[in-house]
């Protein structure tokens, strides 16, 4: 039983077996998830619409999934959420339906439940990274987006080189920033319990420290309120990756 109070997880629970979901809820919650159920698709659509989950366990039979369709409508109502399919009848037909769907397991009721926590700690933690790579991958488009702008202003209008140049540096700084929170917190989710940890903090601690070090070195060069904010976020952001190497 984890003992933490922090939570491993958000876990939607969607079966109409009452007995089950209830006994599958509680002990979810116990191993430090937290966990919401529902007995039918309809009220699993509703709650995956209004809220963020990190997994989606699922019953093949339940109301408004009997083929499947709830769960091939899935990448509409909540891109890239892994899906664990549990049934208590299974079949050659939903086993191959399920290996397209791409769903991160499929497993027969009574499920083991060491089984089910190993599959669903990993299917957690690789939607962790995709959500953290697809949201680096789309501040870099934005990112690239700003620098357009700015290369334009540069080439159109030599007199605003030097308010072209700050934005530059700001727009960078900023960016820079947003990958170092990225970076920490893709490193909290390989670092948890269990994991092992396969990221050195001491290589984000570097980073943050040459780059406040620059801001140190340039305050002078470059002045402006944004610029002290952002090293005052970048001393913080270094201080709480201290006490996370420490806990």
């Amino acid at each position: 039983m984890s003992l933490s109070t922090e939570s491993l997880g958000r876990i939607l629970l969607a079966d109409d077996d009452g007995a089950f979901r209830v006994a599958t809820t509680a002990f979810l919650r116990q191993q430090g998830y937290e966990c919401e159920s529902v007995p039918d698709a309809g009220a699993a659509a509703k709650l995956l619409g209004a809220s963020e989950f990190d997994l989606l366990i699922s019953d093949i039979q339940m109301p408004g999934n009997a083929g499947l369709e709830f769960i091939e409508g899935l990448p509409q109502a909540a891109t890239g959420l892994p899906v664990i399919l549990l049934t208590g009848h299974p079949s050659m037909q939903s086993a191959v339906r399920s290996v397209r769907l791409r769903v991160a397991a499929y497993l027969v009721k009574p499920c083991d439940p060491d089984e089910l926590l190993g599959l669903a700690s990993q299917a957690i933690a690789n939607y962790h990274s995709y959500r953290a790579v697809s949201a680096n991958r789309e501040r870099l488009e934005n990112w690239a987006r700003d620098l357009a702008k700015i290369e334009e202003v540069l080439r159109t209008s030599p007199a605003g080189a030097a308010a072209s140049m700050e934005a530059y540096f700001n727009l960078t700084l900023r960016n820079l920033l947003a990958a170092l929170v990225d970076l920490k917190q893709f490193n909290e989710v390989l670092i948890r319990p269990g994991k092992g940890g396969s990221l050195e903090n001491a290589a984000l601690h570097k980073a943050l420290q040459e780059t406040i070090a620059v801001l140190e070195r340039t305050k002078q060069s470059f002045k402006s309120k944004e610029l002290g904010e952002l090293r005052k976020r970048l001393e913080g952001l270094l201080q709480a990756t201290r006490e996370t190497a420490n806990h």
